[in-house]
């Protein structure tokens, strides 16, 4: 059986893992402070209301919150500033033009934003190609409860609508439940088996960037929040000899995501196809993530391929006794920045440390 502990590890830490760059926090700081001072002035002349800026506050969201980043080369990567605003949703009940307010407000000379249906965004890049993007959802805090602005700038008034949602409550579902260990009382065992789920979220994360390189459509890529989802929901830990082992905690995860999503069915003209189940979110709104990815009996059939792909290489890798073919086998999933181990030499006794 391989293994490829010391693979692994180098691939998660020289390649998957993203580490903090200061010139990120320094954008996602400046369109903050920009955002809280131009926000009230915009609001006054766009509403002839007062507004004032102590009533805005920041939450970061998604997967820099939770730390599940990754620094894949062909893939921008995003960070979520949850932006919530003290507003009466009864009063300005067309969400829309509070996006159109606060794209204005991080606006500047050197910056576009763009209004998605559910969010803001600041796109960064370097020599005509995107590096990263800082996504801005707007919340309107009322009554206690948050609710996420939902429409492009030129969605149809059904299109339109603050949808109640927990932007907190899902961070909290992750880093208390899941994946965070600062400051719970955790045996050693229960903290290196929350670290190896946080690296195959991040494995997963990785292969999709690989996999989905060139979709056709955005809804045909599963979310990376279904993928996080389904990894904490079904995670298999796996230690071999007193060392916890990601090749097999992989298999077993990616097999029993499979085993649970996935099931037999019919499309409207009676062929047998696959159908996934609901990948709904743990907080309001209890969306399904998969919602989009169900439009399409060929989106779901890429999907359903494509890890059935990933784990039968997963399958041989483990299986196999020779260390550079089981590590040819991960390349076929994982890409080319997989290390490949040298001819017939074992591993090295290496072990994870987050």
């Amino acid at each position: 059986m391989a293994r490829l502990d010391k693979e692994f590890k180098t691939f998660y830490s020289e390649e998957v893992k993203y580490y903090a760059n200061k010139e990120i926090r320094d954008k996602k700081n400046k369109l903050k402070t920009d955002f809280k001072s131009n926000f009230p002035t915009k609001f006054k002349e766009y509403f002839d209301d007062e507004f004032k800026a102590e009533n805005i506050r920041f939450i970061d969201q998604g997967s820099y919150a939770i730390g599940t980043t990754i620094n894949h080369g062909n893939k921008a990567f995003d960070i979520d500033v949850a932006t919530i605003l003290d507003i009466d949703v009864t009063k300005y009940s067309n969400p829309v033009e509070i996006k159109k307010i606060a794209r204005d407000s991080l606006s500047s000379t050197n910056r576009n934003p763009i209004i998605k249906e559910p969010c803001i965004t600041v796109k960064y890049t370097k020599e005509g190609e995107e590096k990263y993007h800082v996504d801005f959802p707007v919340y309107a805090n009322h009554n206690g409860r948050l609710y996420l602005a939902r429409g492009y700038e030129y969605s149809s008034e059904e299109n339109r609508k603050w949808e109640l949602a927990d932007p907190e409550g899902l961070n909290d579902y992750f880093k208390t439940d899941n994946l965070q260990i600062e400051g719970l009382e955790l045996s050693g065992d229960e903290k290196e088996q929350r670290n190896q789920k946080r690296r195959l979220i991040r494995y997963f994360k990785w292969w999709k960037a690989e996999k989905y390189s060139n979709p056709q459509s955005d809804n045909e890529v599963p979310p990376s929040i279904a993928l996080t989802i389904l990894v904490c929901k079904y995670f298999k830990y796996s230690k071999i000899d007193e060392k916890y082992n990601d090749l097999d905690s992989l298999y077993k995860t990616v097999n029993k995501i499979i085993e649970e999503i996935f099931y037999d069915g019919y499309d409207t003209e009676w062929n047998e196809i696959k159908k996934i189940r609901n990948c709904n979110l743990p907080t309001i709104p209890n969306s399904d993530c998969f919602s989009n990815l169900k439009n399409s009996d060929n989106y779901v059939k890429k999907f359903y391929d494509k890890m059935e792909y990933f784990k039968n290489q997963l399958e041989i890798a483990v299986n196999e006794s020779n260390e550079r073919k089981a590590g040819e086998s991960i390349c076929k999933v994982f890409g080319e920045k997989f290390p490949l181990p040298e001819e017939d030499k074992a591993n090295e006794e290496d072990s994870f440390a987050e």
